[in-house]
């Protein structure tokens, strides 16, 4: 498959002093970009808040009903948006101002979670309304995710794509592995309204970080006149597109049929997380908050050492190795009987996921021309998370019949499996390269 050049160097909307590429991979050199580094910072708070708030919701859910399925449908609340709404942000990525619809994504997302805390502290969050808001919560995020993917090819070089998506990878799960922490020492002394009340904040700070992105940056199209430009055809239009240039993809279908057969075992194992710690474990809030804490810890060690690594010529090769290392790490994990045996394991799971975050990043990147960056990625996206709603059901109703410690280990043969019986017929992915 022909590699699309996607650098918007030669764009005289690009200020030229910002893209200037290093001479390789240089995390400093990045932070030196203005628009880049509010990028990060205001990304950095954020994901402090979405990680408490991580540890509060599925936490509340269980103790509250000590019910797998109850924990498998908040789960499915969550993921169900990625799919029904990630299309729809994607097509609007590409056709506003990508800055700005961050912004308005971070600030609708402040509101809902504000809601969420003031009813909570007023005592009238029982479970329907928890559901709403989640979906309305995780709707919103869908916008911010698909304008921040699309937008970083924009902001940064090609030769520090790999440094860029490393340095996020890096520091979210550095983020993670204190806010883990923090959100369950938090949970036990100051309740779940502060720690909602929290996310709220930092939703509203990235809002504000993101006015220091350069605005050009956010343009999705070419000024020039010319094929690419676009001024017509509506939404549906722009959305085949995107889900034109998908389906000619050979590696996207490859990529899309991989992953979600991964991710149906895998977002298993995160549904039943939870259960897992508190029951088979025999942990608390804290606990929990420490065993997320430990995957982010792993992750930003595969981090730092993927984002370093010149994997240009073995990208599909790294990324299928990858997750069969993973899927043998999750079956040792369900083996585990003591809160420290879980850590350890998921420390070592994390790492390895590390490893797979930034292939899949790079390749979409490095694959796909700007101007339907967008669209494409988030097809794609809307495709990969079909399968979570359906997973969180399944395995949130299995947590109920079956031994945690079996799933968790039946969970992660199964993914070493597809990995290794596929890398022989995805020729396309195994021999992908940028």
């Amino acid at each position: 498959m022909k590699v699309e050049d996607a650098r918007p160097s030669t764009d005289s909307r690009v200020a030229p002093q910002e893209m200037v590429p290093a001479k390789g991979p240089s995390y400093v050199g990045l932070l030196r970009n203005h628009s880049f580094a509010a990028l990060w910072v205001g990304q950095l708070v954020s994901q402090s808040g979405d990680a408490i708030f991580d540890v509060a919701l599925l936490w509340l859910v269980f103790v509250t009903t000590n019910s797998t399925p109850m924990v498998g449908l908040t789960q499915a609340a969550v993921t169900v948006p990625a799919v029904a709404t990630l299309p729809i942000a994607g097509v609007y990525a590409d056709r506003l101002n990508r800055r700005n619809v961050m912004i308005a994504g971070n600030l609708f997302q402040g509101a809902i979670t504000g809601v969420l805390s003031v009813l909570y502290l007023a005592n009238y969050l029982t479970f329907p309304p928890l559901l709403l808001l989640v979906l309305l919560l995780y709707a919103g995020a869908q916008f911010v995710r698909a304008a921040n993917g699309a937008i970083i090819p924009s902001i940064v070089s090609r030769e520090n794509l790999g440094a860029a998506n490393g340095l996020f990878s890096l520091t979210t799960s550095a983020n993670q592995l204190a806010s883990y922490a923090v959100g369950g020492i938090a949970i036990l002394a100051i309740g779940y309204t502060a720690s909602i009340a929290y996310d709220s904040f930092t939703f509203f700070f990235a809002a504000v970080m993101l006015t220091f992105v350069a605005k050009s940056y956010g343009e999705a199209r070419s000024k020039t006149p010319g094929p690419d430009t676009g001024t017509g055809g509506g939404f549906l239009n722009d959305f085949r597109e995107g889900l034109a240039y998908v389906r000619k993809s050979r590696l996207f279908l490859e990529l899309i049929a991989l992953g979600i057969l991964v991710n149906f075992f895998g977002a298993g194992v995160t549904t039943l997380l939870a259960p897992f710690v508190k029951v088979r474990l025999g942990g608390d809030a804290l606990s929990y908050g420490l065993a997320l804490s430990s995957f982010s810890l792993g992750l930003m060690a595969g981090a730092v050492v993927v984002g370093k690594l010149n994997f240009r010529r073995y990208i599909g090769k790294l990324l299928i190795f990858s997750l069969t290392a993973t899927g043998l790490l999750i079956a040792v994990a369900g083996l585990a009987q003591t809160v420290p045996e879980g850590l350890v394991a998921f420390v070592a799971i994390g790492a390895l996921s590390g490893v797979v975050n930034i292939p899949i990043a790079v390749m979409v990147q490095t694959q796909v021309p700007r101007e339907v960056l967008g669209r494409a990625t988030t097809v794609m996206g809307s495709f990969l998370s079909a399968v979570l709603p359906v997973s969180a059901l399944t395995f949130g109703w299995l947590g109920g019949q079956v031994s945690l410690g079996t799933l968790f280990e039946v969970s992660g043969l199964a993914v070493a499996a597809v990995s290794v019986v596929l890398y022989f017929p995805f020729v396309e992915l195994r021999n992908a390269k940028y």
